[in-house]
């Protein structure tokens, strides 16, 4: 009976789920409101998915029923004009131009309206908007503006000595947008008030813009020209400005050299940054020959411009600037080398990068990137100066460059009898020296004092040996015939190795190689990370009588087994320490192995 009864209520889901499915989901469009389930709506949005568009109409005329019906909500109207922005015929302006009697949906009517490709729209718009106030009325100018309607400019021409704030603000805006000669005469000769008249004055830039990009750029250039020099708002003027530049011609270039030299110093900060659009040579010829005599924030413009440019007839001015006063012009020169230097500028710019802050960066900056002949030439000579911070910054870049074939003569500097040198030369082959360098770099560790540095160079040079075990191996093979200090430097490496080549390596030694050799083999050992080493170290212990290998040893036991990395049972742990607790001396190291085996035994939890 419960079988049954499943299979009835199954059946009758089913049924439900189907009829649901061919239920038309525009039917109960116009009640819809925000926050329901919006089945219907994402049904709707998939059908204009794929829809073909001849199949628009007929979505376009379902979506106008619903709009159609008494009850429609304000949630189903901003759904539908939604959907005709993307669909509508002009068979929606009607109905969409009646909405924009209504505050509540007038805005998501118009936006629909905006972008439809009917004449009937503008039409209608300027029909309404004649008979419209308040914010329908802004909005409705704003939809026209956005169409760019020119017969819009006979319309807002006349608001614009309305006491309507926001009406001349809107008409304004619209002029600007609209463009064309119409537009343009018109904010020429408006008469506004006087806290309009810095928008004015950017709105008439903004229709003159729309004038040459539409193909009258003489009537434009004449406007931006009488606003470069007579307009008082400074963003005006430097839309001025701009708009000369982009369309003046030499006109264009004459204005942006007096405007570099302005006192309004956002005026000609702009002017430097119009010129990097400019394709004239003699920009740059310009530029170069303003630079000394301009404001220290123009020159940083001007030389960002330069760079930006390219152009390598700038050298000279730049190289100038290297030697300014001003750090931030200094900064900007070392960087702009970069674009325009050569190898020319590479002295100057390692003396720059000796020193510090800022300017030190830029000139390191410039010399990693710079891509001209010469330059790792260049760089390279400048190992041999007699300065040894020049020749530091010359070896490290040439690193940074990865130009090996500088590395036969880092390792000819590294035997150097002087220490800045030869330590400026071990910086620059620290992982910059490879496996061709081993001989060379064994045979400098010999002769050197402080071995640490070198066997560290030596160590990375190894890394295209294979596995760190490997390489140690080998390492300690070539090292065979090597003097006793220099085994002792590079034993240490070993638990770098940390491998069962490495591991032999150790034991054998302690167990049987030259007495110098013992201790550091030991504390080799002794910095073991594997569990690899306990047994070893357990057998050190056994036989040495040195107390400090038997604390050492033993310390590093315990840190071996407490490691989570450590692969021993319980078992096995407990068994080494109690192995081990009798070969200790120490009172203290037999209390540290005693709490290791209590810890091994009750782990907290």
């Amino acid at each position: 009976m419960n079988k049954c009864l499943s299979l009835t209520f199954s059946f009758l889901a089913a049924l439900a789920l189907s009829a649901s499915a061919q239920s038309d989901p525009y039917a109960e469009l116009s009640s819809y409101d925000f926050g329901k389930k919006s089945e219907m709506l994402a049904a709707i949005q998939q059908e204009i998915r794929e829809a073909k568009p001849a199949a628009y109409p007929a979505i376009e005329a379902k979506l106008l029923a619903a709009l159609a019906k008494p009850d429609a909500t304000y949630a189903c109207k901003k759904f539908v004009c939604e959907q005709l922005r993307i669909i509508g015929s002009e068979a929606c302006v009607a109905p969409l131009l009646k909405m924009l009697n209504e505050e509540k949906s007038a805005d998501v009517a118009r936006l629909a309206l905006e972008n439809l490709p009917c004449k009937a729209v503008c039409d209608g718009l300027l029909a309404a908007l004649k008979s419209s106030s308040g914010t329908i009325q802004l909005g409705i100018i704003n939809t026209l503006a956005a169409r760019h309607n020119q017969e819009l400019v006979g319309v807002v021409k006349g608001y614009l000595g309305s006491g309507n704030a926001a009406l001349v603000r809107a008409s304004l805006q619209a002029l600007g947008r609209v463009g064309g000669a119409g537009a343009v005469e018109a904010l020429k000769s408006a008469q506004v008030a006087a806290e309009f008249e810095p928008l004015r004055e950017r709105t008439l830039m903004d229709a003159a813009f729309n004038l040459a990009k539409a193909g009258d750029k003489g009537s434009a250039v004449a406007v931006f020209d009488q606003e470069f020099r007579k307009g008082k708002s400074q963003p005006a003027v430097i839309a001025a400005l701009n708009g000369l530049v982009d369309f003046g011609g030499a006109k264009g270039l004459l204005v942006m050299c007096s405007a570099l030299k302005d006192q309004q110093l956002p005026v000609a900060l702009a002017a430097a940054k119009a010129a990097q659009r400019m394709e004239s040579k003699a920009v740059t010829k310009e530029l170069c020959a303003a630079l000394p005599t301009l404001p220290a924030p123009v020159q940083v413009a001007v030389l960002r411009t330069l760079a930006e440019r390219g152009d390598k007839s700038a050298l000279p001015a730049v190289k100038t600037a290297l030697g300014s006063d001003t750090e931030a012009v200094k900064v900007e020169a070392a960087l702009a080398m970069e674009k325009v230097g050569n190898s020319s500028v590479v002295g100057d710019l390692i003396a720059l990068a000796t020193g510090e802050g800022d300017v030190a960066a830029a000139a390191q900056q410039t010399l990693g990137r710079i891509n001209a002949s010469g330059v790792n030439e260049a760089m390279t000579k400048m190992l041999d100066d007699t300065d040894a911070k020049k020749v530091r910054v010359a070896a490290l870049t040439l690193k940074a460059r990865a130009d090996r074939a500088v590395v036969p003569q880092l390792m000819k500097m590294a035997g150097s009898e002087k220490s800045d040198i030869r330590g400026a030369a071990l910086e620059a082959l620290d992982g910059f020296a490879g496996a061709d360098e081993m001989p060379a770099l064994l045979a400098l560790l010999e002769k050197a004092d402080n071995k640490d540095k070198v066997s560290s160079v030596l160590w990375k040079a190894t890394q295209a040996l294979g596995t760190e075990d490997v390489r140690f191996a080998k390492l300690w093979t070539s090292a065979s015939g090597c003097s006793e200090p220099t085994k002792v430097a590079l034993i240490s490496l070993a638990s770098t190795g940390a491998g069962a080549e490495s591991l032999k390596v150790v034991t054998d030694t302690f167990a049987s190689g030259p007495a110098a050799l013992k201790d550091p083999a030991a504390r080799a050992l002794f910095n073991w990370k594997s569990d690899a080493a306990v047994a070893p170290i357990v057998d050190v212990i056994a036989k040495t009588s040195d107390a400090k290998h038997k604390t050492l040893g033993a310390r590093n036991i315990v840190r071996i087994l407490n490691d989570r990395k450590c692969t021993w049972n319980a078992k096995k742990k407990t068994e080494t320490l109690e192995k081990l607790l009798p070969l200790l001396d120490r009172p203290e190291d037999k209390k540290m192995v005693e709490n290791a085996i209590e810890t091994v035994k009750h782990p907290k939890k």
